[in-house]
């Protein structure tokens, strides 16, 4: 189940990395654990929105994908910026892909590794 592997942690707020300023390779750790935690959760996040598209999202997936949105949307955190610009960037390649006769799952499968490598960059700009 992709929904399984949404958490809710946030990116940073933006600010400039502590990394950055102490050159300490924990604080990068933590830096590219923020990046590669956003990148799943905004994936995954990004799958079951597609997904509704086409059916309701079975209960477990509808609570993952609300407490995503509880936990970035009112704060519009760099998390769900990301989220929105890729949301609206793969829908209607995705919508195309279907009505040319695509299966809409193997559609979504492939529009998430065509912006996995976007996601991450992104995600990895907010963290650091």
């Amino acid at each position: 189940m992709v929904g399984a592997m949404l958490l809710v942690a946030g990116c940073s707020n933006g600010q400039s990395s502590s990394a950055a300023k102490t050159e300490d390779p924990s604080a990068a750790a933590v830096e590219d654990s923020l990046a590669q935690g956003c990148t799943r959760d905004v994936l995954a996040a990004l799958a079951l929105q597609w997904r509704e598209g086409k059916a309701p999202l079975d209960e477990d997936d509808m609570k993952l994908q609300r407490a995503f949105m509880d936990a970035n949307m009112v704060k519009n955190t760099p998390q769900y910026q990301v989220f929105i610009n890729q949301y609206a960037a793969g829908s209607s390649p995705i919508a195309l892909a279907v009505v040319q006769g695509t299966d809409h799952e193997e559609a979504i499968t492939e529009q998430l590794g065509a912006e996995s490598e976007d996601v991450a960059a992104d995600c990895a700009a907010a963290a650091g």
